[in-house]
């Protein structure tokens, strides 16, 4: 019997899966101050101020999510409850603005864990499309001092140039901070070239490529399946940092100008659904149900259509969020599942939801586990393990003693969550959401920011 005295929860009898250290058997885990204190056989922690017994479930690393939208410009801090209740305990914002993040922290926190990348944007915070160096290293800092990771391009929306992208990538390897992209420039648009044009981009840095699936949507060679088989050669061996989702639904803007969406994406979409590409056929798509508003509504978004949705859209004047069924399942499920010498290609699932209704990778990803797709251990990798890699997260991603104690309990009989336990502190718990707050994560340059703002801050090195 352990002499392990004075843990503040101990989870027993519970199936543990942590590819990490290999282990695969029901074990109990004892957590202390927020951190994994022992892994046990089964009756070996007695001595705890709490037991939760989770027998006939699977106790796996928390979930981690490197792709979601929780804060303007794409998303709504209501997302934050969103994302705790798929299960996952930390993430990354990966277009946000850091004061409306963390307004959402301490307004609607549920205790997980969130960090977030700027987004450089033509118009916006960025002049035009082929800024300069020095305008570049500027947005660069700014987004750094208001708590960034790092930064993001967005180039199926807001295309740059590619000597811009160059540009960025060797800026912010310079300055060791977080880099993602959206495919796409001026030359290529959010397709497969537009992948294959961000691969020479980045060369051998580190970036991440956001929603490998969104370049395969039959854009180009009108077949999905024929894109991702070419996504996936492209990326083969690169060692690139990459992910997917497995949602049929994607999230784009409904913002028009002079009578035309702004966004490439949007105006691909109604392009593949045969619509025009101007506001009066992205209305035409809403009342014909192609295109989904996205409302809040009492559990988080909800997508709507048909006169409801026009109605909506107009009141918003086109500022909101848009959805299109534009992601075969035939392709999201190659990517997800692919490997080359032994390694998945593209290397972790993600959601790129948050306020956008597709948090699905619990209920998607463990179908292809029923399925035979995926092993669980697999799924666990690449739900959790393989983003905790991606996004440096050294002390996550596993249950070893000593990582922090962030732990997604799952159902595997209905394919849900059960509970979510993040540093310590159980966030959800049977249908409910029981935390409050949360930490953000960020780097030295952002740790006063996160102090500033009444939150909790946790540094983050990306790049030693």
């Amino acid at each position: 019997m352990s002499n392990l005295a004075d843990l503040d929860l101990v989870v027993t009898d519970g199936r543990v899966v942590d590819p990490a250290t290999g282990v695969d058997e029901i074990v109990d885990v004892g957590i202390r101050h927020g951190y994994i204190e022992a892994v046990e056989p089964s009756g070996q922690l007695i001595r705890a101020r709490r037991h939760l017994s989770v027998e006939g479930l699977v106790v796996v690393p928390g979930l981690i999510d490197p792709h979601v939208h929780l804060s303007i410009p794409f998303g709504k801090t209501y997302g934050i409850a969103m994302v705790a209740r798929a299960g996952v305990t930390a993430c990354l914002e990966l277009a946000g603005d850091g004061p409306d993040l963390a307004r959402g922290l301490r307004e609607r926190g549920c205790g997980i864990h969130i960090g977030y990348l700027l987004p450089l944007i033509p118009g916006r915070n960025l002049s035009n499309s082929n800024p300069s160096h020095i305008e570049l290293e500027h947005e660069i800092e700014r987004a750094l001092k208001q708590g960034a990771l790092g930064v993001k391009l967005l180039g199926g929306h807001y295309p740059l140039v590619p000597e811009a992208i160059r540009v960025t990538v060797d800026l912010t390897r310079e300055r060791g901070c977080y880099l993602a992209i959206h495919c796409g420039s001026t030359e290529t648009g959010s397709d497969i070239r537009g992948l294959e044009e961000a691969i020479e981009l980045i060369g051998d840095n580190p970036v991440q490529i956001a929603h490998v699936n969104s370049y395969c949507r039959g854009q180009l060679l009108n077949d999905p399946i024929k894109e991702a088989r070419r996504a996936l050669r492209a990326l083969a061996g690169k060692g690139i940092a990459s992910e997917s989702y497995l949602s049929r639904w994607n999230g784009t803007s409904g913002h028009c100008s002079d009578g035309v969406p702004v966004s490439h994406v949007t105006r691909t979409c109604l392009r593949l659904g045969g619509h025009p590409e101007t506001r009066e056929g992205l209305e035409r798509a809403i009342e014909m149900g192609y295109a989904q508003v996205n409302i809040e509504g009492l559990a988080g978004t909800e997508l709507v259509a048909g006169t409801v949705g026009i109605e909506h859209y107009r009141q918003a004047g086109g500022e909101l969020v848009v959805s299109f069924p534009v992601n075969p399942p035939e392709v999201t499920s190659l990517l997800a599942t692919a490997r080359h010498e032994g390694d998945f290609i593209v290397s972790a699932l993600a959601t790129d939801g948050g306020s956008i209704p597709r948090n699905s990778t619990v209920q998607q990803g463990l179908a292809l586990v029923r399925y035979g797709a995926l092993s669980l251990s697999e799924f666990v990798e690449k739900a959790s393990t393989a983003p905790a890699r991606m996004l440096h997260l050294a002390d996550r991603g596993t249950l070893r003693p000593g990582s922090v104690a962030d732990l997604t309990i799952l159902d595997l009989e209905r394919g849900s969550i059960a509970y979510t336990v993040a540093s310590g502190n159980m966030v959800y718990a049977e249908g409910a959401l029981t935390g409050s707050g949360g930490s953000f994560l960020t780097t030295d340059a952002g740790i006063s920011f996160a102090q500033e703002q009444g939150i909790k801050g946790e540094v983050v090195r990306h790049i030693t």
